[in-house]
């Protein structure tokens, strides 16, 4: 079993607000306003989502929702990329099947 390395760098600067299903209002140290913290496998499925909507803007030829789509996928993966690691680093599995690292998103407008 693993500990928590970051509970420990930080016991007293992470406070909880609140928190729902798969997510929680926190405050991170040296940050003004409080965050939320998703669980990653929600954040796995938004990342799939933004990928759906991205077919979807191809197949309406639609160049502006692609390219929103696109930056929301980009922003999931960067941030799905790092829980990996950690989870890695760590001794997690992770808590969904896809491998964000080999998904590779086509960054130029291409209507099938």
């Amino acid at each position: 079993m693993t500990t928590n390395k970051m509970a420990k760098e930080y016991p007293n600067e992470i406070k909880m607000y609140d928190h729902v299903s798969n997510s929680g209002i926190v405050h991170m140290p040296g940050r003004r306003f409080p965050a939320v913290a998703i669980q990653g496998d929600t954040l796995s499925t938004m990342f799939s989502a933004a990928k759906y909507f991205m077919e979807k803007a191809r197949e309406y030829d639609d160049e502006d929702m692609y390219f929103e789509a696109l930056e929301l996928a980009e922003r999931f993966q960067g941030h799905l990329s790092q829980y990996e690691a950690v989870l890695e680093k760590e001794g997690f599995e992770k808590p969904y099947n896809m491998d964000v690292k080999g998904v590779e998103l086509e960054q130029e407008f291409k209507n099938s």
